[in-house]
């Protein structure tokens, strides 16, 4: 019968919790140190990418496989993000210090910067799952997709504060399959929007 067969839809749809957990447990650990956090981001979203089509293998070796893969792009990228996140903070409150007209324009510049940044991150750790590109490629591919498709963007945004704050009341409890969970949704409105880009490029991972 089809609901003890183990290969079948029933236990498919009952292991996949189990597996989503298991990967954000995996996830959790690899982002201990921070800096790895860029590498353990895109090893998630390429398993979770391989789960939704069917076709992940073993999940510890596929999460281990990517991690290696993707780890330098990944941290480059991720330091990159950090870095330029600290500049553009920093700038928002020495230019709000300052004062005046001309410090206030200047605040409101690099608020627009970050925006821009918060929005192209988004997307960068799960197109880097998917596309093989080099660093600035994807960066500008991050941004153009976080504008092109503003309202899936305004979805993902809504996700993941959603996810942050069910962290923050009720942590224990969830930080060990919330983060994965959110991952696998947002992996369904990724591949949506990735779907469409396909055809155009043969850097597909």
């Amino acid at each position: 019968m089809e609901l003890f067969d183990p290969n079948g839809k029933i236990m498919e749809m009952l292991w996949k919790p189990i597996h989503i957990m298991f990967l954000n447990l995996l996830w959790v650990v690899f982002s201990l140190p921070v800096v790895t956090a860029g590498a353990s981001t895109v090893a998630l979203y390429t398993v979770l990418f391989k789960m939704r089509r069917g076709t992940e293998g073993r999940l510890l070796r596929e999460f281990w496989d990517a991690f290696l893969a993707n780890f330098r792009q990944a941290t480059l990228i991720w330091l990159l993000i950090v870095f330029s996140a600290f500049v553009f903070t920093t700038d928002i409150f020495f230019f709000l210090h300052m004062g005046g007209f001309f410090g206030t324009f200047c605040a409101m510049i690099f608020v627009g910067l970050d925006v821009a940044l918060l929005l192209m991150s988004l997307y960068v750790f799960p197109l880097q799952a998917v596309f093989d590109n080099k660093i600035g490629t994807t960066l500008k591919s991050s941004l153009y997709l976080s504008v092109r498709h503003l309202g899936w963007t305004v979805v993902l945004f809504a996700l993941y504060v959603l996810t942050f704050v069910c962290v923050w009341i009720f942590w224990i409890a969830i930080m060990w399959f919330v983060f994965g969970l959110a991952a696998f949704i947002n992996t369904g409105i990724f591949d949506g929007i990735f779907r469409r880009y396909y055809p155009k490029t043969e850097n597909v991972q």
